[in-house]
């Protein structure tokens, strides 16, 4: 389906916990609260390459970061790392559909050095992607995506981080108007940290989350979700949970 689509994901992540390297809770007093706007425009154009559709997308993130802890506690709200991405689409059948896309996160968003909290990372990213979706209207959906996350060095701090696989899932089932599901993520970092102070393990994260998700349909263009997801697994993370609430419409 050509033309612009808009998407609003509005989410609230919160966790009273940090663990270690090995899954255990680290024994500091930490709390973190983080509520974002997140606006995606994606664009699917009339261009096509061989059986591929070019598409893109730009990804304006608003987010509102509150941390606290023994040492510090800080808060911020503002930009942070605007996403642009351009790929190829393929739809081999009415029901399935493959995607590859090369996602470039900036660093648009606030950073200081000696700050606790940012709304940026200070680096750049390159995030190529690969998905797929099936889309039965009247059964099963199932949506899958995989990208690995390359990290320049922040020049601030001189700390680069690893190499992270992210692959982002959801399962559901159409019943009319209305799909039902689970949706979650799984994150393993593939190369150790490089910088000052890196720990022995490489400060290398691992995260597994899932949680149920719940989709209205007004029409072929026009979804509203909602999902929530626990974290099963964090190992160099904070574990805590996140709610989403999702508007998709096509203009």
């Amino acid at each position: 389906m050509e033309g612009l689509f808009f998407l609003s994901q509005t989410s609230h992540f919160s966790a009273d916990r940090v663990n270690d390297g090995k899954g255990n809770e680290v024994p500091i007093d930490f709390k973190v609260r983080a509520t974002a706007e997140t606006l995606r425009f994606l664009y699917v154009s009339d261009i096509h390459i061989g059986d591929a559709t070019l598409w893109g997308q730009l990804i304006i993130p608003l987010l509102n970061l509150d941390l606290d802890s023994r040492f510090a506690s800080d808060d911020r709200f503002g930009l942070a790392d605007v996403t642009a991405t351009l790929g190829l689409a393929w739809h081999p059948d009415r029901m399935q559909t493959f995607a590859f896309g090369v996602d470039l996160a900036m660093p648009t968003g606030s950073y200081e050095a000696d700050s606790f909290a940012n709304t940026g990372l200070n680096h750049w990213s390159v995030q190529p992607t690969i998905a797929y979706k099936y889309f039965d209207p009247q059964g099963l959906d199932v949506s899958l995506s995989s990208r690995l996350i390359f990290n320049t060095e922040n020049t601030d701090t001189h700390y680069t981080s690893g190499t992270e696989l992210v692959i982002d899932y959801a399962v559901g089932w159409n019943l009319g108007k209305v799909k039902i599901g689970a949706t979650g993520y799984y994150l393993k970092q593939l190369t150790d940290d490089e910088g000052p102070a890196v720990a022995s393990d490489g400060h290398r994260g691992e995260g597994l989350a899932i949680g149920p998700s719940l989709t209205y349909s007004f029409n072929p263009g026009m979804q509203l979700s909602a999902s929530w997801q626990h974290d099963v697994i964090a190992e160099n993370r904070s574990q805590g949970d996140a709610v989403w609430v999702n508007f998709a419409t096509k203009f």
